[in-house]
C-alpha cells in the first residue's frame, strides 16, 4: 500500500496528496488540466496556499509522476484517492466528474487481473453520491462491493488558508465505510499524516454523507446567530455587540469559535453546503427553515454594509478574496459588494496581503500597493477581513465601515 494514485491536484487536493508524499508514500498525480501536471512536473506550485511550496518541495521525489491517464491508477497502484473539485462555479455541487472517474477507472479494473483496488471518496458530494458510486463500480468491473473491490468516502473538514495544517492535525478523523478492511486501510493512510492524536470514527457511508454537509450548516448557524445580534445591537447606544460575543461565546455550550458578528459568509463551502442541505431535507420533507433563515440574514448584512457607504464617492475595499490567507474569491462577499458600489457609479480602491493571487478580473478596480495607500485615497473604508495587521493603519477622517470590530473604539 506504499503506491498511491491520486485523482485531483486542486486547492485542496494537491496539499494532501502532498501529505501523504511528505509521510513516505509514493504518490502518482492525476489530473486533466495539462497545464498544471506540466507546472508540477516542473516544480511549480500551479496557486498559493500557505506552507504548500515547502511541502511539495520535501516530498517531490516521493511523486511518481504526474499524468492525465486514469489507467495507470489501476495499472500501477492497489489504492487511488479522489480528491476532485465538485463546485460548479456559485451554483453548488455536481458529483458529475467524480462519477465520470470512477466509470473510466471501474472499465479499467474490470480488465485487471489483480484481486482488489480499494477507492477512497474526499470530495464533497450530496447525499445519496456514494451510492451512485457503488453501483457504477459494481456493474462497469463486473466485481462485487467488499469482495473485488472497497470504498470509503473520507470528507474532508479543512479550511482554505490552513489546509495543510488542518490535514494533518483535525478536530476528529471520519471514515465512512461498510466493511472492516475498508476501514483499517484507510485509518492506516491517515494516521501518518495526523500530527495530532485526533479520535477516529467510522459511520457508515450514508451517515458520513450526511455529517460532512451537517457540520457546516451547523456552523453557518452560529455565523447567522451572531450577525443577527449585530443588526439589533446596531443603533443602540453604549452597545458594543464583539464584546457580547465574546463574552457569551466563553460558554462551552456556545464557544468562540465562528461566534463573532462579522462579514457575510461566503466561499466554496458554506454557501454551497448550505445549498445542499436545503434540498436534502426537502427530499426528506423536512424544510431546514433555519438556514432559509440564514440566507435571509446574510444578505442583510451584505446589503447594510453597502448602504453604509453609499454616501462616499471612493470606497476602499480591504480584503478582496472570501477570507484571509486566501485567494480564492468564490462567493466573495468583498466582489458582490464592488458590484454594486459599481452600479451605483462609485470609484472602488482595494487592497488584499494576497494581491498578486487574485483569480478574478481586476480591470474595473483600483488595486493599491498597500492599504494605507487604499485608505488615503478613499473617503469611505471597508474593512472585510479580521486582520490585526489593519490596526497600524491611520484612518483619521474615513467614514469606517468595520463589521469585524477590528478598530473596536470605531464600532462603540
Amino acid at each position: 500500500m506504499n503506491k498511491i494514485s491520486f485523482v485531483g491536484l486542486g486547492k485542496l487536493g494537491l496539499p494532501l496528496a502532498c501529505c501523504l508524499a511528505n509521510s513516505g508514500y509514493q504518490i502518482l498525480g492525476l489530473d486533466k488540466d495539462l497545464d498544471k501536471l506540466e507546472k508540477l512536473s516542473n516544480k511549480n506550485i500551479p496557486f498559493f496556499e500557505p506552507d504548500l511550496e515547502r511541502i511539495f518541495e520535501e516530498s517531490f521525489n516521493n511523486f511518481l509522476g504526474f499524468s492525465s491517464n486514469l489507467h495507470l491508477s489501476i495499472e500501477e497502484t492497489d489504492v487511488t484517492v479522489i480528491l476532485l473539485n465538485t463546485q460548479v462555479k456559485n451554483l453548488g455541487y455536481s458529483a458529475e466528474t467524480v462519477l465520470e472517474v470512477i466509470e473510466t477507472m471501474a472499465i479499467q479494473l474490470k480488465n485487471s487481473n489483480k484481486k482488489y483496488h480499494l477507492f477512497i471518496l474526499s470530495s464533497t458530494v450530496p447525499p445519496g453520491t456514494c451510492e451512485q458510486i457503488i453501483g457504477i463500480l459494481e456493474s462497469k468491473s463486473g466485481r462485487e462491493f467488499g469482495n473485488g473491490f472497497g470504498f470509503t468516502y473520507v470528507p474532508d473538514f479543512v479550511k482554505l488558508g490552513s489546509v495543510i495544517k488542518d490535514f494533518r492535525n483535525p478536530e476528529f478523523f471520519l471514515i465512512g465505510s461498510n466493511f472492516k478492511n475498508d476501514f483499517d486501510k484507510t485509518l492506516e493512510l491517515w494516521e501518518k499524516i495526523h500530527e495530532n492524536k485526533a479520535p477516529s470514527f467510522n459511520l457508515t457511508i450514508q451517515e458520513t454523507e450526511i455529517a460532512k454537509i451537517a457540520l457546516n450548516a451547523y456552523i453557518i448557524n452560529k455565523i447567522t446567530f451572531a450577525n443577527h445580534l449585530s443588526l439589533l445591537c446596531e443603533n443602540l447606544s453604549n452597545v458594543n455587540v464583539h464584546k457580547i460575543t465574546e463574552v457569551i461565546g466563553l460558554d462551552k455550550r456556545i464557544s468562540p469559535h465562528f461566534f463573532s458578528a462579522g462579514t457575510p459568509y461566503g466561499g466554496t463551502c458554506f454557501p454551497r453546503d448550505v445549498d445542499v442541505y436545503i434540498k436534502f431535507s426537502d427530499n426528506q420533507n423536512t424544510p431546514a427553515n433555519h438556514l432559509l433563515f440564514a440566507e435571509q440574514i446574510n444578505k442583510m448584512v451584505l446589503n447594510k454594509i453597502i448602504k453604509d457607504s453609499m454616501d462616499g464617492s471612493t470606497i476602499a475595499i480591504l480584503g478582496i478574496s472570501f477570507k484571509p490567507n486566501s485567494p480564492v474569491t468564490i462567493e466573495s462577499p468583498s466582489l458582490q459588494i464592488i458590484e454594486n458600489l459599481q452600479r451605483k457609479e462609485k470609484t472602488i480602491v482595494s487592497f488584499d496581503y494576497l494581491n498578486s493571487s487574485y483569480d478574478f478580473d481586476t480591470s474595473n478596480i483600483i488595486i493599491m500597493e498597500s492599504p494605507q495607500e487604499a485608505i488615503d485615497r478613499a473617503d469611505t473604508v471597508i474593512i472585510m477581513h479580521p486582520d490585526k495587521r489593519f490596526l497600524k493603519l491611520n484612518i483619521t477622517g474615513k467614514n469606517l465601515i468595520d463589521p469585524w470590530g477590528i478598530f473596536k473604539e470605531s464600532t462603540k
